[in-house]
């Protein structure tokens, strides 16, 4: 096939790569402070540029390994939106504590285009090798403070469980490539060979329940997110956790329909009979991981004192939300996992909001990151307070926001699904989680702070955390940007178009 086939699908991986090189090319070439004073300025270039492709690429596959469709599109938006202000907030950290190295930037770069290929993949094979790109370059990134224990112990946990769970996520793939003789999610299951296809799915999602944070595969979240630089934080928080549920959606979707066929992220699948016997017990599995997730993530986040590790907690909870939308329906209806989309676009974004806007509050090393060092940050460095507020209000789920919109639509579709009990537990969880946000928003407005705050270069941090603002805001009133479902009540019609460059001829 002609490679110039693969561009318009490709384009913003492609240049959110050529961003990174371009930005590890140049580190040599400049010395201390010039590192962080235009490096990640070249990144985010490059993720502009990426984002602005990405909204006029076409909607289709490469060859059943790739896909682009209105829900990966904002998807992919949101997770180039999210890494431009993680960026930000790396350049806030690092160029106020004097970092001697500018290969962070290239780092973020590389795990954004990691997860980009995640979000894109319709394939075990291509989702793999996109994971494994991302958690290496995050690996790198958690353990940047080598002087720190913290940042060691996160590193060394990290790691360990990541290898571990990647393990267990390719031993799933073979067990579903015997099972249907294909490595493409969705693949059709041959006959006879139902209960290898249902343990491989079950060791695909207990692999990606991994990397999205979900009880009981979440102890290293909150020590990972405390070890790691808080704008580090910020990046692995806000876009692994979109990659990782593209890869359980499309997982999800597959097996549902059973057609061998690409579907779409935004397609309404009715599920076989033969995807129905697999996704049941899967489901109730999931679900009581997310109502855990929920109880765990959401009064473990009370306690906390370190904003970090409070974030870390409240990922598991927001996990735990997302994955109330694999409730199966009733048989005969289809499966619709927009409330899904809708949540992670808004977690993603108000996630790197909220941790870049804490880097430029917490002063050198990330020293004052908790409550009693943001004690009256908020009317010393107002617009990153104001900033941080909207994000905390997003996270509680309040309106204005796009949290709202999201914990809205995903309890809603539990009580249509059956699950009343399911969604008033998780209106009770929510309620004890927004007491943490509260606390840590009435720290930041309530006196004066002690003493001056160190901070870095601010310029691209301001525009990241504002613009971040205004989106997790500004989206709750355009409900037509967000992704919209495709009807889908034959197999065939969920099926994606290859783009025209793509075909075979």
């Amino acid at each position: 096939m002609d490679p110039v086939a693969l561009f318009p699908l490709l384009a913003p991986i492609v240049l959110v790569l050529a961003g990174g090189l371009a930005a590890l090319a140049a580190e040599p070439f400049l010395e201390g402070e010039a590192k962080h004073r235009w490096l990640p300025w070249i990144a985010v270039l490059a993720m502009v540029a990426a984002g602005v492709v990405q909204i006029f690429a076409p909607v289709g596959h490469v060859h059943g390994m790739f896909a682009n469709d209105e829900a990966r599109r904002w998807l992919s938006l949101a997770v180039i939106a999210a890494a431009a202000c993680s960026m930000g907030g790396l350049q806030q950290s690092l160029g106020r504590d004097r970092f001697p190295g500018g290969e962070s930037y290239a780092l973020a770069a590389m795990a954004t285009a990691g997860v980009l290929g995640m979000v894109a993949s319709l394939d075990a094979i291509g989702f793999f090798v996109s994971v494994e790109t991302a958690a290496l370059a995050i690996y790198a990134l958690v353990g940047l403070r080598r002087h720190r224990a913290e940042s060691n112990e996160a590193l060394l946990k990290y790691f360990v469980m990541g290898a571990v769970f990647s393990g267990i996520f390719l031993y799933g793939a073979a067990l579903m490539y015997g099972a249907t003789g294909s490595t493409r999610f969705g693949a059709a299951i041959i006959e006879g060979r139902g209960t290898y296809a249902l343990l491989g799915a079950a060791l695909m999602a207990a692999g990606l329940l991994f990397k999205v944070g979900n009880v009981p595969f979440h102890a290293w979240a909150p020590d990972a997110y405390t070890g790691a630089p808080v704008a580090v934080t910020g990046l692995m928080g806000a876009i692994i956790k979109v990659g990782g549920f593209a890869g359980l959606g499309s997982l999800w979707l597959g097996v549902a329909g059973q057609t061998g066929l690409p579907v779409a992220l935004d397609a309404d699948v009715i599920p076989t009979a033969v995807g129905r016997t697999i996704l049941e017990p899967l489901s109730l599995l999931i679900v009581i991981s997310a109502i855990t997730s929920l109880v765990v993530g959401n009064f473990a986040a009370l306690k906390q004192t370190s904003v970090r590790r409070l974030i870390g907690f409240s990922a598991i909870a927001h996990a735990g939300y997302m994955t109330l939308a694999f409730i199966l329906p009733a048989a005969g209806e289809a499966i619709d996992l927009r409330a899904l989309w809708l949540y992670a676009v808004g977690y993603a974004i108000a996630t790197a909001g909220a941790l870049s806007a804490v880097a430029a509050l917490a002063g050198t090393d990330d020293a004052k990151d908790d409550l009693a060092g943001l004690h009256g940050r908020g009317r010393q460095m107002p617009l990153y307070g104001f900033a941080l507020t909207v994000f905390l209000a997003s996270f509680a789920g309040l309106p204005p926001t796009l949290g709202f919109l999201g914990k809205f639509s995903v309890l809603g579709q539990a009580v249509a699904h059956g699950g009343v009990l399911i969604a008033l537990a998780g209106l009770i969880a929510a309620v004890a989680g927004a007491g943490a946000y509260l606390r840590l928003a009435v720290q930041l407005w309530a006196g004066t702070p002690r003493d001056e705050q160190a901070v870095g270069p601010q310029t691209l941090t301001r525009w990241g955390v504002a613009v971040a603002a205004i989106l997790v805001i500004g989206l709750t009133a355009l409900p037509c940007l967000l992704p919209q479902s495709r009807p889908a009540p034959a197999a065939a019609s969920a099926q994606l178009p290859s783009a025209p460059p793509a075909v075979v001829k």
